[in-house]
């Protein structure tokens, strides 16, 4: 059924979720796992503070790259224990773009993908990175809560 799973991979406990349930699925049916994280930019103001210190913006984003690449080391240390397969692509961009990007790329059979719960009639009415993904991904998805 499923033979290559791609999981939209960051810090949050939905996208965690998101992993475990793709690891589970990938499991029983044999599948290999595709952790795909997006590095989002740092917003417009931080032009602001590269004027007053160069360094920082660079020192912040090798952090953060830091961040996520343990990250990723930590879910493929339990994919081995698990017995799965997991490559790990992190990229830096537009996360809706640059999933959209990888997941043509990598072409997997599903997308599991963390849910998060929109606040307020913003929330609702325009969506989230889930629903943009959802309209324009050429995979089954996978919404987890």
């Amino acid at each position: 059924m499923f033979k290559k799973i791609a999981v939209a991979f960051d810090e949050s406990p939905e996208s965690g979720r998101a992993f475990h349930s793709a690891l589970e699925l990938a499991k029983s049916t044999s599948a290999t796992l595709h952790l795909i994280t997006v590095l989002e930019g740092f917003p417009a103001y931080m032009s602001y503070v590269a004027a007053v210190a160069p360094d920082v913006p660079l020192l912040l984003k090798n952090e953060k790259r830091s961040f996520y690449l343990d990250l990723q080391g930590k879910a493929k240390a339990e994919a081995d224990r698990a017995g799965v397969s997991l490559s790990l692509e992190i990229t830096e961009g537009d996360i809706v773009g640059e999933l959209l990007r990888l997941i043509e790329e990598i072409k997997p059979d599903l997308l599991a993908i963390g849910l998060r719960h929109q606040q307020g009639a913003v929330g609702r009415s325009m969506g989230g990175t889930a629903q943009q993904i959802a309209v324009h991904a050429k995979c089954t998805l996978l919404g987890v809560h």
